[in-house]
């Protein structure tokens, strides 16, 4: 009998530690189980939050390229702009200084000869009215063969304007004509050169 009964006990037991082994297993590869989802998952998590960042940090270096080339493109402008300012405003200094009453009396002689008797009207700033006006009422006059008004305008500085058939026609040859003209013909040579510094 207690051969039986020890031999019970020890069926029990081995059926228990059977069972809880078999029950262990289950919960064991149940766990494992979660876990290489849980991994899976949070991989795929990685991998898209990677590919997100990835194409965000590519979105911003492109918009940081394009900034930065608008950045350079107004620089280059404002410098040129700045250069294009002062050429032309030596230019428009180194006029004035060139319209020396020496040099007016020869334009005028020499524009004379394409208006050959006809009346004109010469207008200067006061000062160099004052100085050429004995020379536009003798020399000048006589290679036009015609009358001639001498004037002084306020809006003259440096240069003259010559007008015939009462303002009908007439030539330009004020400060601020002279470099309006020459300003046209530099504007693409300094445009040019601007752009090759830029291409250095």
């Amino acid at each position: 009998m207690a051969e039986e009964l020890q031999h019970l006990i020890d069926k029990i037991k081995t059926e228990a530690v059977d069972k809880a082994e078999a029950e262990a297993s289950r919960i064991l590869a149940e766990a494992k189980s979660k876990a290489a989802q849980i991994v899976k998952e949070a991989e795929q998590n990685a991998a898209s939050k990677l590919e997100k960042a990835d194409k965000d940090s590519q979105a911003y270096a492109e918009r940081s390229e394009k900034t930065l080339a608008q950045a350079a493109r107004d620089v280059v402008l404002a410098v040129s702009q700045g250069v294009e300012k002062s050429v032309l405003g030596v230019l428009a200094l180194n006029v004035e200084k060139s319209l020396t009453p020496e040099l007016i009396q020869k334009l005028l002689l020499t524009l004379a000869s394409g208006y050959t008797g006809k009346q004109a009207t010469v207008s200067l700033s006061e000062e160099d009215s004052k100085k050429l006006a004995s020379f536009i009422t003798g020399e000048f006059q006589k290679k036009l063969g015609a009358g001639v008004v001498v004037q002084s305008d306020s809006g003259i500085f440096a240069g003259f304007r010559l007008s015939f058939e009462n303002g009908k026609v007439s030539q330009e040859w004020t400060k601020e004509a002279i470099a309006d003209a020459l300003s046209a013909i530099l504007r693409p040579a300094l445009a040019k050169i601007v752009q090759q510094a830029i291409k250095g």
